[in-house]
């Protein structure tokens, strides 16, 4: 067989299996992701709907030509919520004040956290629709290629059964009508296109019940129809609101922003510039991947036990890009029992950060393994007994050994006790040169604050915002939480209690941090924006305390 034909064949074989494949791999391919709060299996279809499948109860049927091209559509069947951990007897201790008293009520707030996952998917969708366009495109690509190779194979296979004089002479019959070949893999690909466009399902009757709603001109079947209207009301009215209550903060931040305390802190080289000006980033908050040199600070925006909170996403949002930050970091427990479902609360919070600005986290007790999973997945930097450099930075740090879920209490996620996991870290950070420690739990980072092998900590966790302040002898500062998580109250939605995250400028030659400035959101949607709060020096192992105070 000659060079020119062997090519050919290969190429019209390739083709030909190609095109007969990729209907099979479009149309066949599924994708496990999530749907709010429910676990959820994407297909694609060809009826230009979004068809979102709830079993016994019905369907809901969303017309997508507007936002799916190509006639295509797109089936969800809605599984269970899931739940991490079971209910046992084991209280949380009264000493951690991340606890959520619960007798008999965990039911009732895990259907509100529902009620705000759908709702969350009303007021920022992009982070569902991406997650989606990820998913389905990798479940294709995988059926498609696994299916051109199986095939291919298997030709191979059968050519070498059938010998080279065979193979030369269907190959010879075959160059001469290429164009019969190619014509008819045409033809039945269109010939299977056609098939799916004209068995298109009836045209979907609009329920006047989504007027005025995103999800207009949609249709609700079986017996979800009867529940459709109230469902719809109390999700609408929630997103309502939560867009409104963050639209005036951000608003009122914008206008605090500008009359914002910014100078007053000084170090061996001089006065530091204000944050966002001068720095690598600007005010427009493009930053850039390292800290400039001749700015002389790197600027972190800090926050932590965000709890899902979508509105205060867009919060942090708003102030690493108005800041220049050089990065962010978050302290953990971006989710609240840190299910599956439940990655859509770090897909809103990256969404909302600037687009190129890096990104760090340590787990939290309220996330799992998969939180941090995902979070590595979609580019984060995550610290697991580990070091990571951020802004020229070197953090270390490590997830917290403890999992929370509603109506339990923590779980070990370890072989060890939360205070032998801190005597560990303690060990590990001696052994380790970085130049800020990053920990949920500041009880997990003291050890190690004590021991003088760590000059700097951040944590969260409590709640309540401490520092920064000498411990032992290094330095903690302890955030307050971001989402306004107060105890026995859900998260998302307007603030019930303060939310806070932190500005902290770092010194580019000594590596420490200068100052920290606080910004606060209360439930009245006010912002206050704090005078630079300086950061102590370490101190020497003999002047350390004897003891940590009493209480912490």
């Amino acid at each position: 067989m000659s060079s020119r034909r062997r090519t050919i064949t290969l190429i019209i074989t390739l083709a030909a299996v190609g095109l007969l494949t990729l209907p099979w791999a479009l149309f066949t391919s599924r994708a496990d992701l999530t749907f709010g709060p429910h676990e959820a299996q994407y297909q694609v279809t060809a009826d230009s709907r979004l068809t979102v499948d709830f079993g016994p109860l019905g369907k809901l049927l969303v017309p997508a030509e507007d936002y799916i091209p190509l006639g295509l559509g797109l089936r969800v069947s809605i599984g269970e919520i899931p739940v991490s951990g079971d209910a046992s007897d084991e209280q949380r201790p009264a000493a951690d004040p991340d606890a959520v008293d619960d007798p008999g009520g965990g039911t009732v707030d895990a259907l509100g956290g529902d009620v705000a996952s759908y709702a969350s998917l009303f007021s920022a969708p992009q982070a569902q629709v991406d997650q989606i366009v990820h998913g389905l495109s990798q479940a294709i690509l995988i059926r498609w290629a696994l299916a051109v190779c199986v095939i291919t194979g298997g030709l191979v296979g059968l050519a070498a059964f059938l010998g080279p004089r065979r193979v030369e002479a269907i190959s010879r019959a075959f160059v001469g009508k290429e164009l019969l070949g190619i014509g008819l893999v045409v033809v039945l690909v269109l010939a299977g296109l056609g098939t799916v466009v004209f068995n298109r399902p009836k045209p979907i009757s609009a329920d006047p019940a989504f007027d005025g709603t995103p999800l207009a001109g949609s249709q609700v079947t079986g017996r979800l129809g009867g529940i459709i209207d109230t469902a719809v009301t109390a999700v609408q009215d929630f997103a309502d609101d939560n867009d409104a209550f963050y639209d005036k903060v951000l608003t009122t931040l914008r206008a605090e922003w500008d009359q914002r305390p910014i100078s007053g802190n000084w170090t061996d080289r001089g006065m530091v510039p204000p944050a966002g000006i001068g720095g690598p980033g600007g005010e427009d908050g493009d930053s850039a991947s390292g800290a400039d040199e001749d700015a002389g600070v790197t600027t972190f925006v800090f926050a932590s036990d965000i709890h899902c909170n979508i509105g205060m996403a867009r919060v942090v949002g708003a102030v690493a890009g108005m800041s220049g930050a050089d990065a962010y970091i978050d302290g953990g427990d971006v989710s609240m029992t840190g299910t599956s479902a439940e990655n859509y609360c770090l897909d809103v919070l990256d969404d909302e950060l600037p687009e190129k600005l890096p990104r760090m986290i340590v787990k939290g007790n309220h996330d799992s393994v998969e939180t941090t999973r995902h979070a590595k997945s979609t580019g984060w930097k995550v610290l697991e007994d580990s070091t990571a450099e951020m802004g020229g930075v070197t953090f270390f740090g490590a997830a917290d050994p403890r999992r929370t879920v509603f109506g339990s209490g923590p779980q070990l996620e370890t072989e060890l006790t939360v205070d032998q996991y801190a005597q560990r870290l303690r060990d590990e950070a001696c052994a380790t040169d970085f130049d800020i420690m990053l920990v949920h739990d500041p009880a997990v980072g003291a050890p190690a604050l004590r021991s003088g092998c760590a000059d700097y900590a951040l944590s969260g966790h409590w709640h309540r915002r401490v520092g920064p302040e000498t411990s032992g002898s290094g330095v903690r500062y302890v955030s307050s939480t971001t989402g306004g998580a107060l105890a026995n109250a859900l998260t998302p939605g307007p603030l019930r209690m303060d939310a806070e995250l932190s500005i902290i400028r770092v010194d580019n030659r000594t590596k420490r941090p200068i100052d920290m400035q606080l910004i606060t959101v209360n439930p009245k949607q006010e912002v206050r924006i704090d005078p630079w709060v300086r950061f102590p020096e370490p101190l020497p192992l003999v002047a350390q305390p004897p003891a940590e105070e009493p209480g912490e």
